[in-house]
């Protein structure tokens, strides 16, 4: 059991530094003033616009299977349960100044679904990455209306525009109806292998520099002020420990890892995930307080990579 469990802390770990030396670069680009905020904005709208939502389409249409899958429509509801376990643990620790801290609520219970999860479980399932993207997608698809709504409130003070449902209806949100209706309906048999080749060629490129992205946001994070030691601990706790924690002893009473041990490790690693990334641009283009939200993202970075590989070894041993 102790080989195992070292084993895995190890390939794990050497995964994810692997993953944040991309990261690193682009973090490392930014502070050189090599990359400006205006550069890192061009990227990030390529990967949302374009790369992200043709990676979402070909990995559906080509890995999806409602036969041999048929509950592929519970993940989105995993993506929701994630958030809400983290919302709740995060409203009962700041219950006592939720008013002055409710920005701080997002940073604890929304996941870094993609820019992190997909780069990572590219270099930790290479041969299975077909299947673990489309695990992901199905996720973010339940995830990202909530954290473009609910997070959005919070993250910026009630600070934003008119609701609007359009902000809903996002281009990889629209690739992963098209994806899951071309596949119900059969039609995703007629489109032309060329057609689905071109696709899934430009969606190669989505990892990458969605990590480059990744790093380019935390490195433009100002480093002049700090979170107090009570927000961090209390950030970190229910990010790093009570939401993990819950998603394994529900997967543990489901069995889940013995009936389904890739969609075991997914959703582990998207509860062990850090802050999503989408939080900080909500708070630049909305408002709020970037420095002390950007601090306390950059924190929890640093801390996944020790908390993701202990915890994905210990999945392993139990």
């Amino acid at each position: 059991m102790s080989e195992i469990f070292f084993a895995t802390l190890e390939s794990n770990t050497l995964a994810l530094v692997q993953v944040l030396l991309i990261a690193f670069a682009g973090a490392a680009l930014v502070r050189t003033k090599i990359f400006q905020p205006g550069d890192v904005d061009g990227l990030s709208k390529t990967v949302v616009n374009v790369l992200l939502p043709a990676m979402i389409f070909s990995k559906i249409v080509r890995t999806l299977d409602p036969q041999s899958f048929p509950l592929w429509w519970v993940l989105p509801l995993v993506g929701i349960g994630l958030i809400l376990i983290g919302l709740v643990f995060a409203t009962l620790f700041f219950y006592h100044d939720l008013s002055s801290k409710r920005s701080l609520l997002p940073i604890a219970s929304m996941q870094n679904a993609g820019y992190l999860a997909l780069p990572l479980g590219q270099a930790i399932y290479p041969e299975q990455f077909d299947l673990y993207a489309l695990y992901c997608f199905l996720i973010i698809m339940g995830l990202n209306p909530i954290l473009w709504s609910v997070g959005k409130f919070l993250s910026t003070g009630g600070n934003q525009v008119q609701f609007s449902w359009r902000q809903f209806i996002t281009p990889p949100f629209i690739a992963n109806l098209l994806g899951i209706s071309f596949v119900l309906t059969g039609l995703h048999h007629y489109i032309p292998k060329m057609v689905i080749n071109a696709v899934e060629l430009t969606g190669t490129a989505t990892v990458p520099i969605a990590n480059f992205i990744l790093g380019a946001v935390l490195g433009g994070i100002s480093l002049k002020i700090w979170p107090t030691f009570s927000d961090t601990i209390r950030v970190l706790g229910v990010k790093f420990l009570f939401i993990p924690l819950v998603t394994m002893l529900v997967m543990m009473f489901l069995n889940l890892k013995e009936s389904n041990s890739l969609l075991s490790d997914v959703i582990l690693i998207q509860a062990v995930s850090p802050p999503a990334i989408a939080i900080l641009i909500q708070i630049r283009n909305y408002g709020g307080n970037e420095q002390k939200s950007g601090s306390l993202m950059l924190i929890s970075y640093l801390f996944c990579i020790l908390v993701i590989p202990v915890w994905m070894a210990l999945w392993k041993v139990m």
